[in-house]
């Protein structure tokens, strides 16, 4: 939690110098762990959280054509997932690619709350740590210098 808030900051800064799509983007970002972080710091239901997270920036973005290693043209390497043997698997990754795989997981999360007739458990809350890993992950990789 202590390294989301750093990270956060971090990004904060780095969105305080951009404009325009690369701001919206970072700002999503942003909001998205903060929305996370409250549901991981009280504990509370995840139904009610998981329709609010935001993907807009994203999309526009997407139609727009955006370039999103516009943001970051390194690749994502141990400085941004500081040592979290779950998120290695990410290095070598660009930023687009780590983009749009976070937001499709968004995506599919958001339409599984929906899902009733499952005979496995969605594990909606594990999915959503795993999303919350993977934007603070992507934030640090936005917001080094």
């Amino acid at each position: 939690m202590n390294s989301a808030e750093k990270i956060s900051s971090s990004l904060y800064k780095w969105i305080a110098g951009n404009r325009g799509l690369k701001r919206t983007l970072a700002m999503e970002l942003q909001e998205n762990i903060e929305l996370i972080r409250l549901y991981v710091e009280t504990e509370s239901g995840y139904l009610k959280l998981i329709p609010q997270l935001k993907d807009s920036a994203f999309r526009h973005a997407l139609t727009e054509g955006f370039n999103f290693n516009a943001l970051k043209r390194s690749k994502i390497g141990s400085e941004s997932t500081r040592g979290v043997k779950q998120l290695e698997r990410y290095h070598g990754w660009d930023t687009q690619r780590m983009f749009e795989n976070i937001y499709a997981k968004i995506s599919v999360i958001k339409a599984a709350i929906n899902i009733k007739d499952n005979k496995k458990p969605l594990r909606l809350g594990v999915r959503l740590l795993n999303i919350f890993k993977l934007l603070v992950m992507l934030s640090n990789h936005i917001g080094q210098k």
